[in-house]
């Protein structure tokens, strides 16, 4: 805090900070002292009191990462996830490193290396949870860190989003191939993905308590987002979720992630498709959804979609079907005819 006073005809500014020395100085007038004063306690503010410094110098961002996932992770749907994400790092160089050695352009380095090894958003995930890592030890933890290093840092650009869609003949493929190569159960969960957008794990932690028949929607108790939702259901759906329940299931679709994991892998080789992930079936539904005629309103209802920015990165409209929907709309002077 600084003191000024009246000593000896001149005004004396005195600056007294914990860990810091008392600094002093006179001037001719008051203005002066005080301007000094002030821009010296702005300087000590953003310098680091010789105790944090020692603190620092002790720890290691490996001892933070530890820290974190052994107490903050475990809370998280997302454990398993962030859990292999935070092992990943803590096996990198970048872990040994003590806190008062972190600075932007060490995640610069750690960042440019990354790239070469992996694609931008696998290396924005990490840096992502890097920074998360940080913020909880300065915000909650009380480590004395004067700053985020990751927060100046640019992140790599993000690429552009996949536009893969069900090709013809895959659609037949895939279902040729499920049920000629012994893997009958993994055919109703792309289906079902198909005509209702969800996500893998969200369709295989349904419940049957989940789905109202009457009403025709199936409720999500939490999504990835962490809200849930209600999922308005085809006449397709419904069938589908109807055989599984005379199947006498204990679940719509019982089974675990890494097993439809190894049915897609399998199923798409014996199919011959190249490309395909099982969440481009999320794109392609969505997509569908609109070329039939469905607002964004209304599609961001069944996908979850807060943010329509998110969701059209996740639409692929085939030309000839917005095409064939247009013939069949009226427009400001009347229909559209052939030329």
């Amino acid at each position: 805090m600084a003191t000024i006073r009246k000593y000896r005809g001149k005004w004396e500014a005195q600056v007294r900070r914990k860990g810091f020395k008392t600094l002093s100085q006179t001037f001719e007038t008051k203005g002066a002292a005080s301007a000094w004063a002030k821009e010296v306690e702005r300087e000590l503010d953003f310098s680091n009191h010789p105790d944090d410094v020692s603190v620092l110098r002790q720890m290691t961002l490996g001892d933070l990462l530890e820290r974190y996932r052994d107490t903050v992770t475990p809370q998280k749907k997302s454990r398993v996830q962030e859990t292999y994400r935070l092992n990943f790092l803590l096996r990198q160089l970048l872990a040994q490193l003590s806190l008062d050695g972190l600075t932007t352009g060490v995640f610069a380095r750690y960042r440019d290396d990354r790239l070469q090894q992996v694609g931008p958003q696998q290396v924005i995930h990490e840096l992502n949870a890097l920074s998360v890592v940080l913020r909880t030890a300065k915000l909650d933890w009380d480590i004395p860190l004067p700053k985020i290093p990751l927060d100046d840092l640019r992140k790599p650009r993000m690429p552009p989003g996949r536009n893969r869609r069900l090709r013809e003949g895959e659609f037949e493929r895939l279902r040729e191939a499920a049920f000629y190569g012994n893997l009958p159960y993994v055919w109703p969960v792309i289906e079902f993905a198909l005509e209702t957008a969800m996500r893998k794990a969200e369709i295989l932690g349904l419940e049957w308590q989940h789905i109202h028949w009457r009403e025709r929607f199936a409720h999500l108790p939490e999504t990835k987002n962490g809200l849930s939702r209600d999922v308005p259901l085809t006449e397709r759906a419904l069938a589908i979720l109807l055989q599984q329940r005379n199947n006498q299931l204990p679940r719509p679709f019982p089974h675990s992630v890494p097993a439809i994991r190894h049915a897609w892998t399998s199923v798409t080789i014996k199919a011959n498709i190249t490309n395909l992930h099982f969440h481009d079936l999320r794109h392609e539904a969505i997509s569908r959804f609109f070329e039939i005629g469905l607002s964004v309103p209304e599609v961001a209802q069944i996908s979850g979609h807060k943010d329509f920015r998110m969701l059209a990165r996740y639409t692929h409209m085939d030309a000839k079907k917005v095409a064939s929907v247009l013939k069949q709309k009226t427009v400001l002077y009347g229909e559209i005819g052939n030329p």
